[in-house]
């Protein structure tokens, strides 16, 4: 099924720049290894040979279209990615107009760890096969369902199918009207515990962060041209990491982005130290469909 949509993806994405419709077309092209996916710009008719769809197509491509500002920007879509593009939109951060959306059916994405620690030695290559994938590593062909591989968010998805764009790609599936139980799991298994508890278990995991900010950098949400959040590089408090810093930084940004956030999972997925961030994201929405009374 990718297989196909990539040729049609590659094929409008041609006729869109050769028509001179976009300027440039925004899609993923593969990456150093065949676990790597990276986001691509093409900008002339032969460079959409290089755009590429398979279950590796993780980031979300909301977050680079600021870059592009007053350029016409064709665009390939999942789902999720449109929900971000939504936001910005609803926020008149992005301009409707200014952008052509190919809107394509996502069935979820793989976790490259999963898929890397599903067969021994390093992954050499992969091919999709109906719901399985096919992994080469070694001497080894490993024939792996693609359910069991998917990132969380995928799935939990509620929407597969893009709610925005201009032409769809894939044939749409059914929204699931509410999101599955088993979205928020892990947030009720969290607030289950005692204060003390939680209290300790994030003190743990901030321990480790660095104030890379590479969740607020990859956030297409986040788009304050000056962040009060952001310590400079040689600021003592970030140099030494002072627990009131970090604590500080990660409650005010799940602030700022409590009615923004689209569940992208983007920062948990950039972070060097794996901080379950979408923990925080997870409980928000859902504060947002059950509030309190």
């Amino acid at each position: 099924m990718t297989r196909l949509i990539e040729q049609q993806l590659r094929a409008r994405a041609h006729d869109l720049l050769a028509g001179g419709a976009v300027d440039l077309f925004l899609g993923y092209r593969q990456g150093s290894s065949p676990l790597r996916v990276a986001p691509f710009v093409a900008r002339a008719p032969a460079e959409a040979e290089k755009l590429v769809w398979n279950p590796l197509c993780v980031p979300n491509l909301a977050g680079a279209l600021r870059k592009h500002a007053g350029r016409r920007v064709g665009l390939a879509l999942k789902a999720c990615d449109a929900r971000s593009v939504a936001e910005l939109l609803r926020l008149r951060q992005l301009a409707r107009e200014q952008f052509y959306i190919v809107g394509v059916v996502c069935h979820g994405m793989a976790d490259p760890a999963q898929v890397a620690a599903s067969v021994s030695g390093p992954v050499s290559g992969l091919v999709e096969d109906g719901a399985e994938l096919l992994i080469s590593a070694g001497d080894e062909v490993a024939r792996r369902r693609l359910p069991a591989l998917l990132l969380a968010k995928c799935a939990a998805c509620a929407s597969p199918t893009p709610e925005l764009y201009d032409e769809l790609l894939g044939e749409a599936l059914p929204a699931a009207g509410a999101p599955p139980a088993d979205r928020f799991a892990a947030v009720r298994s969290f607030e289950a515990l005692d204060p003390s508890a939680r209290l300790a278990f994030w003190r743990e995991q901030f321990s480790r962060c660095t104030l890379c900010y590479a969740c607020q950098t990859v956030c297409p949400l986040c788009f304050c041209k000056q962040c009060p959040l952001t310590l400079a590089r040689d600021d003592p408090r970030r140099q030494t990491r002072e627990p009131v810093s970090v604590f500080a930084y990660h409650l005010m940004r799940a602030y700022h982005l409590a009615d923004h956030c689209t569940g992208c999972d983007e920062c948990e997925r950039v972070c060097p130290e794996d901080i379950p961030l979408s923990l925080i994201y997870r409980k928000l929405e859902l504060e947002r469909q059950e509030p309190q009374a």
